[in-house]
């Protein structure tokens, strides 16, 4: 028992210590990725489980309240992604320095899908019956679609860059490993 944790322990030393290896531009990737796909799984399942048994004011209190927990987690995810993508290594190359204002942009457009689906929830605080609250969900639904497409733009220029003509720029988003499961939709290639 002991050589396999041993074995286990040795394994996790290397991984962590060729990640210490990688570039600023490779670690910077890294992060814009693993951010954009934390940000992906919290937008996919802002709706998920919810239900309303009866249109009660106590029932859609409570409903309100785990939607507005939830889209705080997303805003935070959203402001989580900006800051990762503002965060270009010192001395950055202008591939580099021009990927972050492209994304910074689809950022913003990610911003925007969320701040439409907060103003549709803010219906669901003020319903009295069935038909508002589906009517405010309905319009939840349409931010989040507008956000998710956001999303994919976002994860499609960024699969992009692992093939883009700058040789940092490539280099940085095919090595960094987040990237890559950004390519195969979240498994590891």
């Amino acid at each position: 028992m002991r050589p396999r944790l041993l074995v286990l322990v040795l394994t996790v030393v290397l991984a962590t210590g060729c990640a210490e290896d990688d570039s600023p531009a490779t670690q910077w990737a890294d992060g814009v990725c693993s951010a954009w796909s934390e940000l992906r799984t919290d937008v996919s399942g802002l709706t998920s489980g919810l239900s309303l048994d009866a249109v009660t004011p106590e029932a859609l209190d409570s409903l309100r309240s785990e939607l507005e927990d939830r889209l705080a987690a997303i805003r935070a995810g959203a402001q989580n992604l900006a800051d990762a993508i503002a965060d270009t290594p010192d001395g950055a190359d202008q591939a580099v320095e021009d990927a972050q204002q492209e994304l910074s942009g689809q950022t913003d457009e990610v911003r925007a899908g969320l701040d439409a689906v907060g103003q549709a929830l803010q219906g669901v605080s003020g319903a009295t019956s069935g038909e508002d609250v589906t009517t405010a969900l309905s319009d939840a639904q349409a931010g989040l679609s507008e956000t998710g497409q956001a999303l994919t733009a976002l994860g499609d220029t960024v699969g992009g860059y692992a093939s883009a003509a700058d040789d940092t720029l490539q280099q940085a988003f095919d090595d960094a490993r987040s990237c890559q499961q950004t390519r195969t939709g979240g498994t590891p290639s």
